[in-house]
């Protein structure tokens, strides 16, 4: 499920289903360009191979007893942060590229157009994705929302969202017989690795959650001005109450933008609690079988502890919300 996440949004959900060190070792392969862009407009960053130190460096009891000291008015346990030990050693052997951004509301839409997609939102059973009803100030799960309607303004340069693992999965696979290269979700390690970017602390920009109004939107002053009732926000304030047009916040070491907050991103793997016991060292893709996919970075309705590096959560791969987007990767 998703855990910590919109208290709202997570009410509306429930109506839907169930839904927690880099150092680059390798040169880039010969003749990869770092920057590129393809025939949709997106750009993407190439990350050479290394190794890091996967999960969280501080005990779960120790994330707990952070953010309840720092932000009072909820009482976390530390099992909601089990899910991200043992902290391990991977290795990432082949470079890869990764969007440097979420894909947006426009690319999207040309792969809607072309390929004449519906999304899980629009042809499910249960019909529909959460949104914001400004009139009854309430997020609702309603027919009413779907990529094109999150129930807020966005414009083409905005992430998309209301999105599932399946449509994220959908696009990959029209984009690669499109330019016929591989495009795929990345795994669960390729994200954190990208997101740290040689980094071992709770976020790219340092330990304090405060420093994330620089580098990613969250819950922050200007969400919390807009819902009074939500607690735990940052105190600073990164100039949006919903999404933020991609790019909007300042990169990561590996010039990576948003990989903290806006929207959550899909990850390639099932989600499995206890997998970082088991995990391979090299290039993990995350257990055969499961009950959801994973979700990484946190969103602009999220708490700062949800969008650590480390933070893990999961939905199933039909679950969507005006919170969940995602970005690609081109194998070079």
């Amino acid at each position: 499920m998703f855990r910590r996440t919109c208290t709202a949004a997570l009410a509306a959900l429930t109506a839907l289903g169930s839904f927690s060190l880099a150092v680059p070792a390798e040169p880039a392969a010969a003749g990869s360009k770092r920057e590129i862009a393809n025939s949709i407009g997106m750009k993407l960053t190439l990350i050479p191979a290394g190794e890091f130190m996967m999960g969280s460096r501080e005990p779960a009891e120790d994330t707990a007893a952070f953010f309840n000291k720092t932000y009072s008015g909820e009482l976390l346990k530390p099992d909601l942060f089990e899910d991200e030990h043992p902290r391990h050693r991977v290795r990432i052997t082949r470079p890869f590229y990764l969007g440097t951004y979420h894909v947006t509301l426009g690319q999207f839409r040309q792969f809607v157009q072309a390929a004449r997609y519906r999304t899980d939102a629009e042809t499910a059973k249960e019909a529909g994705a959460v949104g914001w009803n400004p009139e009854e100030k309430e997020f609702r799960f309603s027919r009413d929302y779907f990529w094109r309607n999150a129930g807020f303004e966005q414009t083409d340069e905005h992430p998309v969202v209301n999105v599932s693992w399946n449509d994220a999965t959908a696009f990959c696979q029209w984009l690669s017989r499109k330019e016929d290269q591989t495009y795929r979700l990345p795994t669960e390690a390729e994200w954190e690795y990208a997101c740290r970017a040689g980094t071992t602390t709770r976020y790219y920009s340092g330990d304090d959650p405060e420093t994330l109004a620089k580098v990613g939107n969250v819950a922050d002053a200007a969400f919390a001005a807009k819902f009074p009732e939500r607690k735990m926000t940052i105190k600073a304030n990164d100039g949006y109450a919903f999404t933020a047009p991609v790019g909007s916040f300042r990169p990561n070491a590996f010039g990576l933008y948003d990989m903290h907050g806006n929207t959550f991103e899909w990850c390639a793997d099932w989600y499995a609690a206890k997998y970082y016991a088991t995990s391979p060292a090299e290039d993990p893709a995350g257990p055969d079988s499961g009950k959801g996919r994973v979700l990484r970075g946190g969103s602009w309705c999220n708490l700062p502890l949800d969008a650590r590096s480390a933070a893990r959560h999961w939905s199933t791969p039909d679950g969507r919300a005006n919170f969940t987007g995602f970005r690609v990767v081109r194998i070079p």
